[in-house]
């Protein structure tokens, strides 16, 4: 019985080992096959397609004055309007104008007014005090009324409104403790009054002895 088994395990072993051997050799096969024919293939000359020539024709100015007055991608094909170096200077000024105006004194020759901004931006130039005539920062100051003043650059005006200043607020204050009522003491009662002698009675007594 066991040399029935030990038969049988040496084909079955003879067999897969027969099976690897077939396997190896046709991987081989294949491989030297690939080598092959990539060793053999021959390069070819790769040509790229020519491209198409346009002619343009070059045209005079004059024929793109239609397209210039009526742009194709601008809405409403109008014309964009280019603003001249002083508006642009004076819009870039209008839009750096960080003064505030923090108050306005009366005096009996003039009246002035008092303009702020942070100190982090102009360091010690925080605070100036102008008058009608004036001129801070480009701007003219034309105008002080009641509660504005009123400052003109060429063609622009602006408004600035008098700021008003904020209120702190006060610290929460304690509300006093109210006193607890301590309870009245109770009533004494008033003594009894003793009832009076009786006279009569010791009056009849003596009496009746004599």
């Amino acid at each position: 019985m066991n040399s029935k088994l030990m038969k049988l395990l040496v084909s079955v072993c003879i067999g897969l080992c027969l099976v690897i051997t077939v396997e190896w050799l046709y991987s081989y096969y294949m491989r030297q096959r690939l080598l092959s024919s990539i060793v053999s293939v021959t390069p070819q000359d790769y040509k790229a397609d020519e491209l198409p020539e346009i002619e343009l024709t070059k045209l005079p100015e004059e024929s793109y004055v239609d397209l210039v007055a009526r742009p194709l991608f601008i809405k409403g094909r109008r014309p964009v309007t280019e603003q001249s170096k002083e508006a642009a200077q004076a819009a870039s000024k209008s839009e750096s104008f960080d003064w505030e105006l923090n108050g306005i004194y009366n005096t009996q020759k003039t009246v002035s007014a008092l303009f702020s901004r942070p100190k982090s931006k102009a360091g010690k130039d925080h605070t100036r005090k102008i008058t009608v005539g004036d001129e801070i920062d480009g701007w003219k100051l034309t105008e002080i009324n009641q509660d504005s003043v009123v400052l003109k650059q060429g063609g622009n005006e602006k408004e600035l409104l008098l700021r008003k200043p904020k209120l702190k607020a006060l610290p929460a204050t304690a509300t006093p403790a109210t006193p607890t009522p301590t309870p009245a003491p109770a009533p004494v009662p008033a003594p009894m009054p003793e009832p009076a002698p009786n006279n009569t009675e010791d009056t009849s007594e003596g009496n009746s002895n004599d």
